[in-house]
């Protein structure tokens, strides 16, 4: 079996009638054989969550009409999305897809060898129809009564989720964080809003190390504090932090051990045109990173907000006009199995052409491949799918190669020591 051939058969490994159909036979979406089976149903949804942007369940069923080539009615298509078995069914195919499809990406040089792992967490909201406030309480209820949050914890080195939960905008985002133990060897990074001391602590006895954007309101007791030159700062020792902070000067970088329920390293910097200074907590040695290689580090989570505008913009993570909070929430996993197919894609083929490609290319670009191949899949003509898989390899070959992988190494995705991996 060639290379291209594997690297096809990792894509329809998960995607393929007997898989899915058996999936939903499983949860009991499906209990005998009707006019509109999981699979197509599956990949017509993919089809249109992928290919161009949509806003109604008429647009879905306008895929599947196309895709399947049948004359099935709107309402017993909608029938299929209203069930509440719908959601369960999206979901059991996203976790296959976090199984099947894990492939690291990345490597790490020296200066990033004590980690195993790179994990960011973070989540993105958006509002959904205001009569499911019940299910899907807002956290800004004037503004947006019903809202739902999607929370994920990201693998850098392997590009892809690691864990996903779907929740009420409304539900603290602490109770979505990975758990501590799991992250041994691992360098966390997170924003603010995850910004929870404990859980902090937790990951130090755990092994793991973090670099966690601190709320403006911390204030620990300061043990020592340095200049980036390491030259002691004996004004700021042994006072509260907030009794400093008039202290740090703009375009300045302070570097603290502080003390308090935790014990940790506190940078601070006042960054250019900001009201007040910006500060990263970590347990990482002064010795191996300085307080500019603990903020570069840091820059890398701007990738998760990279992940989550590739998701809204081209797979369609959105409000449908829809009351079903069970339809809703397929909808939204069946949006994330589209991001997963399209990443699964620009993994394979920058194997097999040994080039690097943009996940975000691959997302956007898709006219003349995207709706070919998953009409090839769904057919199921090995012949065709083959002639197909090879048109979309050259294209994105072609079309999605990174931009400029010189500048990646000094500004962007790579500037910390990480590199391709490219066979």
């Amino acid at each position: 079996m060639n290379k291209h051939n594997t690297e096809l058969n990792k894509i329809t490994k998960v995607l393929n009638d007997f898989n899915i159909n058996e999936i939903g036979k499983k949860i009991r979406f499906c209990s005998r054989k009707r006019i509109i089976k999981p699979f197509e149903l599956v990949m017509s949804l993919i089809t249109a969550l992928g290919d161009k942007s949509i806003s109604t369940v008429t647009d879905l069923h306008r895929y599947f009409v196309k895709l399947t080539e049948t004359d099935v009615q709107y309402k017993p298509f909608h029938n299929q999305l209203s069930k509440p078995e719908f959601s369960q069914l999206m979901k059991s195919l996203v976790d296959v897809a976090l199984t099947q499809w894990q492939q690291q990406i990345l490597g790490t040089d020296a200066t990033l060898s004590d980690f195993k792992r790179i994990v960011m967490q973070d989540g993105s909201s958006f509002a959904v129809h205001d009569s499911l406030k019940e299910t899907f309480k807002g956290r800004f209820t004037k503004i947006s009564p019903a809202a739902i949050e999607v929370h994920v914890s990201w693998d850098l080195l392997k590009g892809y989720p690691e864990d996903i939960s779907v929740s009420p905008d409304s539900q603290a985002e602490y109770d979505f964080l990975p758990d501590a133990k799991s992250l041994v060897d691992t360098l966390f990074l997170a924003d603010r809003g995850y910004f929870k001391l404990s859980y902090l602590g937790s990951i130090d006895i755990a092994g793991g190390f973090y670099i966690v954007r601190a709320k403006a309101t911390v204030n620990p007791v300061v043990v020592a504090a340095f200049n980036r030159h390491g030259k002691v700062l004996k004004r700021f020792s042994q006072k509260k932090q907030k009794d400093v902070k008039k202290h740090i000067r703009r375009s300045v970088i302070v570097d603290m051990d502080v003390e308090g329920k935790t014990n940790y390293r506190l940078i601070a910097s006042w960054p250019k045109g900001k009201s007040e200074p910006t500060y990263w907590a970590t347990n990482l040695s002064r010795e191996k990173f300085s307080a500019e290689a603990v903020i570069k580090l840091y820059s890398l989570r701007w990738q998760i907000e990279l992940l989550f505008k590739e998701w809204k913009s081209y797979c369609n993570l959105q409000k449908f006009n829809t009351r079903k909070a069970t339809m809703m929430e397929g909808l939204v996993w069946a949006s994330l199995l589209t991001l997963l197919v399209k990443r699964r894609i620009c993994m394979s083929v920058q194997q097999l052409g040994g080039i690097e490609l943009s996940t975000f290319m691959v997302a956007k670009n898709t006219q003349g491949w995207f709706y070919q191949l998953m009409e090839s899949i769904t057919q199921g003509m090995i012949s065709t799918l083959n002639k197909t898989w090879q048109k979309t390899i050259n294209f994105l070959s072609k079309y999605a190669q990174r931009a400029n992988p010189t500048r990646d190494k000094e500004k962007g995705r790579l500037k910390c020591g990480l590199d391709p991996i490219i066979s």
